[in-house]
Order: C-alpha cells, then sequence, then structure tokens
C-alpha cells in the first residue's frame, strides 16, 4: 500500500455504466476532493452515460471509453482499427501519470482500464472477474450497511480515509440543456414525474397500476413520464388509459434534459432505474418502488423513500421464481402508493383525489 503522505496529484476513478449506479456513485467525488483537494479528477464512462456527470463542477476530466463501438468492431472483424483505438487509449491513460486509479465497477472491462493507466496505486471495490489481479489493494464494499443508498462507495470513501459527513449524490449543477424548456412546454411549472421503466420485467409495476395512479392523483397536476429510447413501445402502451394530465416524454429527452426535466418538478415516483435515484441526487420528494431488487432502503434523505414488500422469495433479483407474477411488484397497490407519496409530502399542499 502507498503511504498515506503520499502526494496524490491525479486521480482516475473507473465507472462506465449504468445510469443509475454513476448517480450513486457521485458522493466519491465531493468526498475525494476534500481529501485531496488539489488533486484532478478524471472519470471513464462510456458515450451514452456520460452526460450523468459532464459539467460536474468536482470533475476535471471525462474519459470517454467507446465500449460498444469496440464491440461492433469486434464482431465485424475490423482487428486493425480495434487495435489502434485501444492502444491510443492505453496512450492517453498512461500518458496521464495518475497516481491513484480507483475500479469502481469492480469488472475485467473496468479493471483493465486501471492497469493500462500505470497508475501508482490502483484499488479495486468487491472485485471480480479476475480483475482482482491488477489491483494493488481492493475494498471489501460489505462493511459498510447495505441498507444505505451509495454504501460501497461510502465504504471507498473511508477506506481512503475521506470525510463521509454529508455523503451525498450530486449530479452536474449547470446542464447543458438549453432546450428542456421547450420539451416541457406542456408541463408548466406544477408537475410531478413518472419513471416506470427499467432494465428487467421484474422490477416493473404495472401499466393498470401507473393508470390507477395517475387517476388518483389532481387532474389539473401534470405527470412527465421519462424513460429512454429504448422504452418508446412500452411507453406508448402505457399511455393508451392514461388520463390526460399526462404527458409522454419517453425517447424525447437526452440524459441532461432529463435531469433537468426532474430539477424542476415537484417530485418522483418510479421504479429501480437510474431517473429514480436522481430525483433522490437533486433533493426532490422521491417514492422508489422496489421488488425483486432492494439497492438500499436508507436514502440518507427525509424526501425519499423506498417501497417494497418483503416476501419469502425477495429480493430474487435476476433469477425470479414466480413464474412471471412478479408478487413482490403486485403487492405495492395503488391506493398503498397514494398513501405513502401523501405521508411523503406531508407538509406540502398537495390535493388527491379518492
Amino acid at each position: 500500500m502507498t503511504k498515506s503522505n503520499t502526494k496524490i496529484h491525479k486521480i482516475l476513478l473507473v465507472r462506465m455504466s449504468a445510469m443509475g449506479d454513476i448517480v450513486m456513485a457521485t458522493p466519491l467525488l465531493k468526498a475525494i476532493k476534500r481529501r485531496y483537494p488539489q488533486a484532478e479528477i478524471s472519470w471513464a464512462v462510456q458515450p451514452e452515460f456520460a452526460d450523468v456527470i459532464r459539467g460536474h463542477e468536482l470533475l476535471d476530466e471525462l474519459i470517454i471509453i467507446p465500449k460498444g463501438q469496440w464491440t461492433k468492431d469486434f464482431k465485424a472483424l475490423h482487428w486493425v482499427r480495434l487495435w489502434k483505438e485501444i492502444r491510443r487509449l492505453k496512450k492517453q491513460l498512461r500518458a496521464a501519470e495518475f497516481d491513484l486509479a480507483i475500479d469502481l465497477q469492480s469488472l475485467a472491462k473496468s479493471g483493465i482500464l486501471v492497469k493500462w493507466s500505470q497508475a501508482k496505486r490502483k484499488i479495486g471495490l468487491n472485485s471480480r472477474e479476475g480483475s482482482q489481479k491488477w489491483m494493488d489493494e481492493v475494498v471489501d464494499g460489505s462493511v459498510v450497511t447495505g441498507e444505505l443508498i451509495s454504501s460501497e462507495y461510502q465504504a471507498m470513501a473511508e477506506y481512503l480515509g475521506c470525510s463521509i459527513d454529508s455523503f451525498q449524490m450530486r449530479l452536474p449543477a449547470n446542464l447543458d440543456t438549453p432546450s428542456w424548456k421547450e420539451i416541457t412546454t406542456e408541463l408548466g411549472s406544477d408537475y410531478l414525474v413518472f419513471c416506470p421503466f427499467t432494465t428487467r420485467p421484474q422490477k416493473h409495476w404495472f401499466d393498470e397500476n401507473w393508470q390507477a395512479l395517475a387517476a388518483l392523483l389532481p387532474a389539473n397536476k401534470k405527470i412527465a413520464i421519462l424513460g429512454g429510447p429504448g422504452d418508446t413501445v412500452a411507453a406508448e402502451s402505457l399511455m393508451k388509459n392514461m388520463p390526460g394530465n399526462v404527458v409522454n416524454l419517453v425517447g424525447k429527452t437526452r440524459i441532461q434534459e432529463a435531469i433537468a426535466v426532474i430539477r424542476h418538478s415537484n417530485g418522483v415516483i418510479g421504479v429501480d432505474t437510474g431517473l429514480t435515484h436522481m430525483g433522490i441526487a437533486e433533493n426532490k420528494p422521491t417514492l422508489a418502488l422496489f421488488g425483486s431488487t432492494l439497492p438500499y432502503s436508507n436514502t440518507r434523505s427525509a424526501k425519499a423513500k423506498v417501497l417494497y414488500h418483503q416476501l419469502d422469495c425477495s429480493p430474487c433479483r435476476r433469477n425470479p421464481t414466480c413464474e412471471g407474477r412478479f408478487d413482490c411488484m403486485r403487492a405495492l397497490s395503488p391506493e398503498w402508493v397514494l398513501q405513502e407519496w401523501q405521508v411523503l409530502n406531508q407538509g406540502v399542499n398537495v390535493e388527491v383525489r379518492l
């Protein structure tokens, strides 16, 4: 291990994906900057997720890792182009002369970047897939209770000797989104955000439940639905029985535009997806509906709450045993969600139709 009094001038963080994981890793930026105030911090990320942290005031550099293009080149047998691009990146990482490189993703694809950097000190977080052999040290992220949001990143911060006071997620203060007002013109200044879509069906709430919840909320309050380009077909199906005050923005916003929509909203209700975590990061009233996954139960915020119905089989993560019924999510009735939303907004004038 490098001595604690060794000067740290340049730091590399590697968390290439996905959107929610990057959001939950952002507390490390403030913690590290407090610990090493003169250090420059770089972050290696895939291009499709770069806007989550692009322009962050505590970040000095984004290093874009075109993993998708590399995969295409590999499949198309474009060996020379792939080799040149990898060689270029290796030179870029080595030329930076990082004093400290941290693999926050724990996988071979992220660990190899730390190895290529030839940083003076290389640390992995829960390293696996063989990436641990490239690290000087490996941190056990489970030493901090997993009930806390960003718990594994807090474990890394503590290992580095960083202060963990106000260990809060933080998105870029200045967003490159001059068009967000145009996108949300019909929303006005008083609206909620629904985030119904995520990567696996067992993490979804049911269309009829979202529709019932929207019908219970005030008709004069707009509801914006957010999601990515891959969610557009599902969104069209969801919209078929939605009240007229619901606005479909799915696939119509870039990441920083979506952050802006959340930032200017009155709150977020969503499933286990990066957009929901953004609601917490933006200190908005946020109700997170979890079932097959339980990434955290303590949001570190009085404005945010996890709604979760514990079953013997949950959280099943990627291996549901309920034959597609998704009982844990079915147990979260629209009425229960509505009740919890009211409690979360106590002290705020929230009219509800029953």
